[in-house]
């Protein structure tokens, strides 16, 4: 796969401040119900002064996500430090901007997804931590060895690291294998999704009962750029982050959404709920194809749905000839511009990716997939989760493809969304091109 793709590393350079001041003003107007006065926190009493200063150091954290180690960090308090935590949610930037002009006291440390790193910068919430991670590679050369190197170079902006993408969201494409054998359809790996939609039509001709032959969990626009990125659409614009409906790529990319709605493969049901209904129908047996994130596979572990026997994993198609890649969704943690704890904070970040903490975060909390060699090569990830396959792991551990890291990518993930929603759910007669050029317009006025 060609290594210029603009997909990866978009963030070494900086944006136009007038293009974030707009940004994040659509993203304060778009929420509005961000109040943080019934927020609570957790964290436990020190007995000695972190780095060796006099008194505590207390580090407040914010979480995106509820995988908060479940000892609330009392093991920091032998090094002085008590962590106060709170899980934010999508809101953390909203919330830092609301709070900063209000004169509160910002967090010390925050989890965000990677692409918004670049608002977060220009913004000024954040601040490099490369002191941070120097210190911690010359105090513990053995724990900084256990991270991958491209998770420090990925959270590099204009040569400091400003952002640790510690984990990742990916997908795999579940299959049942007894639907399959009785359509006689051989299973995946396809290399392309034209191949995919072959298969998924002769299982509806085999068994024309089925709710669907094709889904995907969740409503999240995460969905759409995976298909951009596998069917190698280009990203083009100020910020590299404007994908190119109009291209081949993208053109070939909408025909085929349309075909799995108008042929009754997907069910608009499945796209627009917030139930599960895919994964409920994958476990039950009544849905031939998901594409679901490795992390959620442990959900179909059950006695009577047995991996390997009645169901499996394999890559998602990836059109290799027209530049697609394989994609995941990176998130991580930032350390904010006016703390008092950096130090501190360095050392809860250490906690946070140390083995231990990140395999219970993983496999018992589950997280994202994290980015921690022990973990990802040790046994107890083959034992539980045999359906993260040598392959599917190998594509992890190569990945060269995120959405694009950007201060309008929330505004283009919302046109993406309603894309998604037309083509998926309620259905269109205009053309390929009529579709592509009326949103890509939108895209434009970004």
């Amino acid at each position: 796969m060609p290594k210029s793709n603009p997909h990866r590393r978009l963030w070494h350079r900086w944006w136009s401040t007038s293009r974030v001041v707009a940004a994040i003003a659509l993203l304060i107007l778009l929420v509005t119900a961000c109040s943080g006065a019934d927020d609570t926190a957790a964290g436990g009493d020190g007995t000695e002064a972190a780095g060796g200063e006099g008194g505590d150091t207390t580090v407040t954290a914010w979480f995106n996500g509820e995988t908060v180690p479940t000892d609330e960090f009392a093991a920091l308090e032998e090094q002085g430090i008590t962590v106060e935590w709170d899980i934010r949610g999508d809101t953390i930037l909203t919330d830092m901007l609301r709070m900063r002009d209000a004169g509160e006291e910002l967090p010390d440390m925050v989890e965000i997804d990677s692409n918004l790193t670049p608002a977060f910068i220009e913004a000024g919430l954040i601040q490099s931590m490369s002191p941070q991670i120097e210190q911690w590679q010359e105090e513990d050369p053995e724990l900084y060895e256990t991270i991958p190197a491209s998770v420090w170079e990925d959270g590099t902006y204009d040569g400091e690291i400003m952002h640790v993408p510690n984990k990742s969201l990916v997908d795999a494409l579940y299959y049942n294998i007894n639907i399959l054998e009785e359509a006689g359809v051989d299973p995946p790996p396809y290399d392309t999704y034209d191949e995919l939609l072959e298969a998924t039509r002769a299982v509806q001709e085999a068994n024309p009962d089925l709710p669907a032959y094709f889904a995907t969990g969740g409503t999240s626009p995460d969905r759409m750029y995976r298909w951009l990125i596998a069917y190698g659409v280009p990203f083009e614009g100020e910020e590299e982050n404007i994908p190119q409906l109009t291209s081949p790529q993208g053109l070939a990319m909408i025909e085929w959404l349309q075909t799995m709605h108008e042929e009754g493969l997907t069910n608009p049901e499945f796209v627009i709920g917030e139930n599960d209904e895919a994964p409920a129908a994958f476990a039950a047996g009544e849905l031939p194809f998901m594409e679901e994130g490795i992390n959620n596979g442990v959900a179909f572990l059950l006695d009577d749905f047995a991996y390997g026997e009645d169901w499996a994993t394999a890559p998602y198609p990836v059109n290799e000839d027209e530049g697609g890649q394989f994609f995941g969704v990176p998130r991580g943690w930032s350390m904010a511009a006016d703390t008092d704890a950096a130090d501190a904070a360095g050392q809860v970040l250490r906690y946070i990716m140390s083995p231990e903490i990140a395999e219970e975060r993983y496999l018992e909390l589950e997280s994202g997939v994290v980015q921690s060699i022990p973990v990802l090569e040790g046994e107890t990830l083959q034992e539980e989760q045999p359906f993260f396959t040598d392959e599917l792991l190998e594509i992890f551990r190569n990945l060269e493809a995120q959405i694009p890291p950007g201060t309008t990518t929330p505004q283009v993930a919302e046109i993406l969304g309603t894309l998604k929603e037309e083509l998926s759910v309620t259905g269109t007669d205009e053309s390929p091109e009529q579709i592509a050029e009326r949103y890509q317009a939108q895209f434009e006025e970004l």
